[in-house]
């Protein structure tokens, strides 16, 4: 099963060429962006509220999918969906953030996904 990150953190692009899908958006636009792609048959692999970040306070949010399918998987929709209403409720943050602490959330977000890649990977070629 290929898999794919739907990104908008640069860090996790350039880790991961092979496998980004980099947007230069919102973290609302990369869940609905996951969103489109689970209506088109993919399943989430890395849930998209991982980590103790409110996802209103990071501008970066990586999503780890299954490639698109024949089907849709209910579960993942439900999922997606319940991010998005989460972040609705959430209040909209319009801080601005110096480049050292633009890195350290790009950090985190990349160290977020980082290991479920590697497994995805390992299962993928065993």
């Amino acid at each position: 099963m290929p898999i794919y990150v739907i990104t908008n953190n640069p860090a996790v692009a350039a880790r991961y060429p092979d496998i980004s899908r980099y947007y230069n958006c919102s973290v609302h636009k990369i869940l609905t962006t996951v969103r489109d792609e689970v209506h088109k048959g993919a399943q989430i692999i890395t849930h998209p509220l991982s980590g103790s970040i409110k996802p209103n306070e990071s501008p970066y949010k990586s999503v780890v999918i299954s490639a698109t399918g024949n089907t849709l998987d209910y579960k993942s929709l439900q999922i997606i969906e319940d991010a998005i209403i989460t972040l609705s409720k959430l209040p909209i943050k319009q801080q601005v953030y110096d480049e050292s602490v633009l890195e350290d959330f790009r950090i985190i977000d990349l160290d977020l996904i980082k290991e479920s890649i590697v497994q995805c990977q390992k299962f993928m070629t065993s």
